[in-house]
């Protein structure tokens, strides 16, 4: 446990629940983590589907579990290879090695983000979610949760299907559970996990477990600017991509000159290369927040072939350095 015993440590977490703040959508409850981090309480975790390589918005995802960690506090990563099987990503053989890969990766951006991998817990699904203990807690919450909120719950989430299959409300449930089993009080997710994440506040404390807080990161927009970024609907950078790879995607990227709204690479600058370069230069200018770029783009100072030339080597950078 942390003691804030100071007003040097509480500058500390001042910095950190600010942090915290900008690198994330929303914060159920600002109020509530600010007390667990006071307290020094605060045990995090982020659960990622091994269905596929990690694309970018990993990097978003990530960013509060990782900023937890560098300022002392605990944090699993969950390797939801069942939760993938029953949303119909894979077989669980094939899900397990995908999640080894993952692992490998997401150990690497802790070092990118100078924080020691083994302060991490990397957990598998299929380690635990068959024990009789788990199985059982699962029941229990099915007798408190109706198949309707299960299945709005999953809206997001699950896999596109004429009729939505019953695995996907069990799928909600285990994700509602592994917040108990884990023992862990802050649940970290894009905004698509909202819905679920609400579920377990309202239903784990029926079941003697605290509300968990929920913090909710951003979902950046694919580079066709109709759909969020997805290795599966092919329009994502994953974490296996070379540089010829990065470059080329970036140039076939929607980027209406002029337009904000819409615009993928956007996301791209906002959400991953000013949380972790601190400025972005195109052509010969510098900026030190994406507001001032805004401005720039609305302009049409800046076209987007320069733009797209200097996301590309940002991105390149931040590869070379993962791998």
């Amino acid at each position: 446990m942390i003691e804030i015993a100071n007003s040097s440590d509480k500058e500390r977490i001042k910095e950190l629940f600010s942090l915290l703040k900008r690198s994330s959508s929303e914060i159920i409850t600002e109020y509530e983590l600010l007390s667990l981090l006071k307290n020094g309480e605060a045990v995090a975790y982020i659960g990622y589907e091994p269905s596929n390589v990690l694309h970018l918005g990993s990097l978003v995802a990530c960013r509060p579990l990782l900023t937890l960690l560098k300022f002392g506090f605990k944090g699993k990563i969950l390797l939801a290879d069942i939760h993938a099987w029953l949303n119909g990503k894979g077989e669980l053989d094939e899900l397990r090695i995908i999640g080894k890969n993952n692992e490998d990766i997401l150990k690497r951006l802790c070092k990118l983000f100078e924080v020691d991998p083994d302060l991490v817990e990397f957990v598998y699904g299929s380690d635990y979610q068959f024990d009789r203990e788990y199985v059982e807690l699962v029941l229990k919450l099915s007798k408190l949760v109706t198949a309707s909120e299960a299945r709005k719950a999953m809206d997001l989430i699950s896999k596109r299907e004429v009729a939505p299959k019953i695995s996907s409300e069990i799928y909600a449930l285990m994700q509602c559970i592994d917040i108990m089993y884990l023992n862990v009080n802050v649940a970290i997710g894009g905004i698509d996990q909202r819905k679920i994440h609400v579920m377990a506040r309202e239903f784990l404390k029926k079941l003697g477990y605290e509300k968990p807080v929920a913090i909710h990161t951003p979902i950046i927009l694919g580079l066709n600017g109709t759909s969020k970024m997805s290795k599966s609907l092919d329009n994502a950078i994953t974490f296996n991509d070379d540089d010829e790879t990065i470059a080329h995607k970036i140039k076939m990227a929607f980027c209406p000159e002029g337009k904000v709204e819409g615009n993928p690479l956007f996301d791209i600058i906002e959400y991953v290369i000013f949380p972790w370069k601190g400025e972005f230069e195109v052509g010969a200018n510098y900026y030190k927040n994406v507001e001032e770029l805004k401005i720039s783009w609305e302009k049409r100072e800046i076209t987007a072939l320069e733009l797209k030339n200097a996301v590309t080597n940002v991105l390149v950078e931040i590869f070379k350095k993962i791998r």
